[in-house]
């Protein structure tokens, strides 16, 4: 037993004033007249006995008064389970991953833990509590009640290595202080990643399970067909938990809804469907379906935009009838230029520039496609089998790329397709060992190796990029070479024509870079801005001639539509969605391990650290005691006779 006032113990002196009282007291005889003194004798003997216990009694009483008084006042108390007392500081995490839209036994899973947090954080305590977005430090429970009520749900979750290096700073390295740290989630896909944490915190886990498993979300959507006023539609949905026989798919144009089904579900516990669409503008489209899990994965953003065609100059007209076919006008606007009448005007606007075999290139043309580099368009550069071979190395060395050789006028197959290149990602469903690949008669040596797209049979490359630049290392004309007539043609131009502008997507994710890239013209010092009916923000971008180019990761927050503005005009609405990988519910179990407990609910947790951490004060008992003695000495002095 320890004392938080010891030095009042020496109060305990004045208990030798009772006894001195005591031993000392003046006894005063009566004479009791009486006929028998035999009697007499005996009945003095009698009171005398009586008398010596009462005043023994009366004495005890007092001594036992006292020193429970003193004691009171000394506060006497026992230290706690986990032994000397010292400074304590708890830190929560609070997972609000969308996962914790789950229903658990008391309702969904994070309004359930805030609920419980506000119930069991003492009024006057301060506390320091972080989110997967937010963070509050030493903040009392009343204005923390206010700012968990405001909580919304996250589409990101922080790994738990991020949790734990966000904890240690947060608790600092002070070792005179013993530290809690509550981690609150139900911990999808991270049972196999928690670790105690270092610097002496000991963590306490609050797993958070829910009831059922079940759950349908919309995976993902893509248009297989576009043409004119008719869009189709092609939907894939997932099932996690018990099958689900079947779910009704809507389809949105802001409030309006344009078709709507129901989509059997598969054996595999999948689903697919198609919607065919009477128009091709969607600028503000949803999906959604009808589950009672998961809510967030219910509802599927996606926005189909009118878009500018890419402005595409071929600089020479030779045989340039294959890039009017690739380059339809309803995707691009095609200019061809003969090399001997060039429109330097039109050559500034262009977004994608074809270098078609000119045998030569004047130095005004050179500093025009320098110019055009930098503002980001996309040159590819097709040299002539015979032609001034020194200008095109004087574009190549402008722009540091590998510079032309000796010609060889040795047959080459092209026989390596780089299946991961951006070019082909989506063209071929399997790598093809059987493929007809074209040929060329002749082809220029590269001074410096780089890997190539596509790739001759020797290894050297016949397609090689290098940022925004392509580079054929054979002439293409009929007499040179069969790849015209080859089917990695159409793929090559067409996907090379995309990469200029980028055709918008059917919607992004939420937290991935998006570079987006769009027709506009601005002024100097005029900014885009994305806008939704909750936020405008300015998002990190890039002002060329020809183009503006948009970086987008941490913005924005929340799933939904957003419109492109310039000033106040409408340019293109970009639907967000969040990622589906908190779809997947699974039953985890944590097991503890040294530094780590494991609690099944909030205030389970938070009582364990009080009951570790609270110091048994014995104070008030000693008071009682007080006047359970002076109550005992009124009662011997009243009643003992």
């Amino acid at each position: 037993m320890y004392f938080k006032h010891p030095e009042l113990l020496y109060a305990l002196a004045v208990l030798v004033i009772p006894i001195l009282v005591h031993l000392f007291q003046l006894r005063k005889f009566r004479s009791t007249p009486f006929t028998n003194v035999r009697f007499l004798k005996k009945a003095v003997l009698q009171t005398r006995k009586s008398s010596r216990l009462k005043k023994f009694l009366v004495l005890c009483t007092r001594l036992l008064m006292l020193a429970c008084l003193v004691l009171a006042f000394a506060q006497p108390y026992f230290p706690p389970a986990s032994g000397a007392v010292e400074e304590t500081k708890t830190l929560i995490y609070l997972d609000n991953s969308y996962s914790m839209q789950a229903r658990g036994s008391n309702g969904i899973l994070l309004k359930r833990s805030v609920q419980d947090l506000l119930e069991n954080i003492p009024e006057n305590e301060e506390v320091t509590l972080f989110t997967n977005t937010e963070e509050y430090r030493d903040i009392t429970a009343g204005l923390l009640r206010q700012k968990l009520q405001e909580t919304e749900f996250s589409p990101s979750e922080l790994s738990w290595e991020a949790v734990s290096l966000k904890a240690q700073n947060l608790l600092g390295a002070r070792n005179n202080l013993q530290k809690n740290f509550i981690a609150i989630s139900d911990f999808q896909h991270l049972q196999d990643s928690v670790v105690p944490l270092k610097n002496g915190i000991l963590t306490h886990l609050v797993q958070l399970s829910p009831e059922q498993i079940d759950n349908v979300t919309i995976d993902t959507a893509w248009i297989t067909n576009a043409g004119l006023n008719k869009t189709s539609l092609e939907i894939t949905l997932s099932v996690i938990g018990d099958r689900q026989e079947e779910v009704a798919v809507g389809i949105y144009n802001a409030n309006r809804m344009l078709a709507r089904k129901t989509v059997d579900l598969q054996g595999e516990n999948t689903g697919k469907t198609t919607f065919n669409l009477d128009t091709d503008v969607i600028p503000y489209g949803r999906i959604e379906i009808e589950d009672n899990g998961l809510q967030f994965d219910n509802r599927l953003y996606f926005s189909i935009n009118e878009v500018a065609p890419v402005k595409v100059v071929v600089v020479g007209d030779k045989e340039s009838e294959y890039l009017q076919r690739i380059f339809g006008p309803s995707e691009f606007e095609l200019s061809i230029l003969p090399e001997n009448n060039l429109d330097y005007n039109a050559l500034s606007r262009a977004n994608l520039v074809f270098l078609n075999e000119p045998e030569e290139l004047p130095f005004s043309l050179v500093s025009s496609l320098e110019q055009l580099m930098e503002d980001r368009a996309v040159i590819v550069i097709i040299p002539p089998a015979e032609g001034e071979i020194e200008d095109y190395n004087l574009l190549l060395r402008k722009l540091d790329l590998p510079l032309f050789g000796s010609l060889s006028k040795a047959e080459n197959l092209i026989t390596d397709i780089s299946f991961e290149h951006p070019l082909y990602r989506s063209v071929f469903n399997e790598k093809v060992s059987n493929f007809e690949y074209p040929a060329v008669q002749t082809s220029y040596d590269l001074k410096r190796s780089l890997p190539g797209i596509l790739e001759y049979q020797n290894g050297a490359a016949f397609l090689l990029q290098q940022d925004n630049i392509f580079v054929f290392t054979a002439a293409l004309n009929r007499e040179n070479s069969n790849f015209k007539n080859s089917p990695l043609i159409v793929p090559t131009f067409y996907n090379i024509g995309n990469t200029a502008i980028s055709r918008p997507q059917l919607y992004n994710e939420l937290g991935k870079l998006q570079k987006i890239s769009l027709q506009a013209e601005l002024q100097k010092d005029e900014i885009l801005k994305l806008s939704s009916s909750e936020s405008t923000f300015i998002p990190q971008q890039q002002s060329f001639s020809n183009k503006v180019e948009l970086r987008l990761e941490e913005l924005p927050k929340n799933p939904g539509h957003y419109d492109l503005l310039q000033d106040k005009k409408i340019l293109r609405s970009l639907s967000f969605n969040v990622p589906r990988t908190e779809s997947d519910l699974v039953d985890t179990r944590l097991k503890e391990q040294e530094g780590i407990l494991v609690h099944t609910s909030v205030p389970n947790a938070i009582s364990y650290i009080k009951s570790v951490n609270e110091v048994n004060n014995l104070w008030k008992w000693f008071v009682i005691f007080t006047l359970v003695f002076l109550l005992a000495e009124i009662l011997i002095l009243k009643f003992l006779k």
